[in-house]
């Protein structure tokens, strides 16, 4: 059993946030609720994000608590809470697994809350929620596997946008077989684990998240497995390795830095992979449907940020100016006139 390091005061702390936020669910979710309602504050997510900044995240977790208590149908403040407890999840891996709760009650914390924010009609939390399942997935992945099939907690997450969805797809769709795929971003992983994970459509890529074989030992000593590499390696030499057997694919996002300096990249669809000997085309084409038919309707959460993605794939791939993307206006100044 870890050792937890944390100051009596820090877990006092922690102890009333707990009970607050368990307080706050319970005056949404109870069906005669106990308390008066009182009236939306639209400045207190933004003081919680101040403290947040600030390093005071249990006391940003405290305000909302109490607030969310009496003013539960505050979506932003919902929305803000999960965002935190998300986070703590994350410092918990970073900390060597060390301290109580662990990650998977933080977890439940910012799934509850998120499902709040959904509710409340925050769509930007579908992909946050999301997220959250693709977390919760790590612990029994450091255990000894490496795809883990999604548990009770993934096949209850509400559906990924459409477009995102898609992004996923056209991400594994452009890593040929057996490859690395490394991601750069929360968007860009969520969506390659959903189509991966619980999509079940390439149970052969294997999927890295640098921010976490960076941080986090029990991950690295994973991916290092199965990458078939030193875990004492970092992340760039241990991909260098790993090229001589299998391909290597770097989404939009993820560092071109992360290339092997010694087969030199060559853009690939969506993505930079290495060696650059090009397979045979994929039976399956990239689509943009979804993406297409969100840009019409004027945009939704999220939706220009998964542009992004197409547009820092097109300033390395000039093919993709020509295609279905010159329709969506990914490209932009990334193509140039």
């Amino acid at each position: 059993m870890s050792r937890d390091t944390r100051t009596p005061s820090q877990l006092r702390q922690l102890s009333a946030s707990t009970a607050l936020f368990a307080l706050a669910v319970l005056s949404v979710l109870t069906a005669g609720r106990l308390v008066a309602q009182g009236a939306i504050d639209p400045t207190v997510a933004d003081r919680a994000a101040a403290l947040e900044r600030g390093g005071a995240r249990g006391s940003a977790i405290e305000l909302l608590g109490r607030y969310l208590a009496t003013a539960p149908d505050d979506g932003r403040a919902w929305l803000e809470l999960g965002f935190y407890y998300l986070r703590d999840g994350r410092d918990w891996h970073r900390s060597q697994h060390t301290g109580d709760p662990d990650a998977g009650i933080y977890l439940d914390f910012a799934a509850t809350a998120f499902d709040q924010a959904i509710r409340l009609g925050y769509d930007t939390a579908r992909v946050e929620r999301a997220i959250v399942e693709m977390d919760r997935a790590i612990t029994p992945m450091e255990s000894g596997g490496w795809l883990v099939p999604p548990g009770r907690g993934a096949l209850e997450v509400p559906p990924l946008p459409g477009f995102v969805l898609e992004l996923g797809r056209n991400l594994v769709r452009s890593c040929p077989a057996r490859g690395v795929l490394v991601t750069g971003s929360d968007l860009e992983a969520v969506a390659t684990w959903y189509a991966v994970v619980v999509e079940e459509r390439r149970q052969d890529v294997l999927l890295i998240r640098p921010e976490l074989y960076t941080s986090d030992p029990a991950y690295r000593a994973q991916a290092a497995k199965h990458l078939e590499t030193d875990s004492a390696q970092s992340l760039r030499s241990a991909l260098q390795s790993s090229a001589d057997r299998r391909p290597l694919c770097l989404s939009p996002l993820a560092a071109d830095s992360l290339a092997p300096g010694a087969a030199a990249p060559a853009p690939w669809r969506l993505i930079l992979l290495a060696p650059s000997t090009l397979p045979t085309m994929p039976a399956d084409p990239l689509a943009f449907i979804d993406l297409m038919a969100v840009r019409q309707a004027g945009g939704q959460a999220w939706s220009a940020a998964v542009l992004d993605v197409y547009r820092s794939a097109a300033r390395r791939n000039a093919l993709l100016c020509g295609g279905e993307l010159a329709v969506l206006d990914a490209p932009g100044a990334a193509c140039g006139p």
